[in-house]
């Protein structure tokens, strides 16, 4: 008895740590933002393993996940694949030539850079030409 009872709760540990590392990838959906001094920019969107950028030489782009690498296409470049970092909704990557963060909309690393932007500066450019 005592073997069948370690056997099934062998096979429910086995279960839960399976279920439990197939979760493990996190979804990178969503619009991303540049944010820095003046500047609150959508640069890109992404949905699935597919994106399109707003601006830049690129048009759009694929990403693999497993590598972290983003593969950028368009009519004015080469195809290039460039290494992102992704860390608390946060992607770093150089899809315009400099390496940026890029924000995802709504989320807390969103509205913590908008708090760091320099509002004069944004009422300067916007409201006094």
């Amino acid at each position: 008895m005592n073997k069948i009872i370690n056997i099934l709760v062998l096979i429910f540990s086995i279960i839960v740590l399976a279920s439990c590392s197939s979760q493990n990838t996190q979804s990178l959906d969503g619009e991303y933002y540049w944010i820095i001094e003046s500047n609150n920019e959508r640069v890109f969107t992404n949905s699935g393993n597919k994106g399109t950028i707003d601006s830049g030489e690129a048009d759009n782009f694929m990403m693999n996940q497993k590598n972290e690498t983003m593969e950028l296409m368009g009519s004015q470049i080469i195809t290039l694949t460039e290494n992102y970092t992704f860390k608390d909704v946060v992607f770093i990557v150089d899809i315009r030539g400099i390496k940026h963060d890029y924000y995802l909309l709504r989320s807390e690393a969103y509205y913590n850079a908008l708090k760091n932007m320099d509002i004069n500066n944004i009422i300067h450019t916007y409201f006094t030409e």
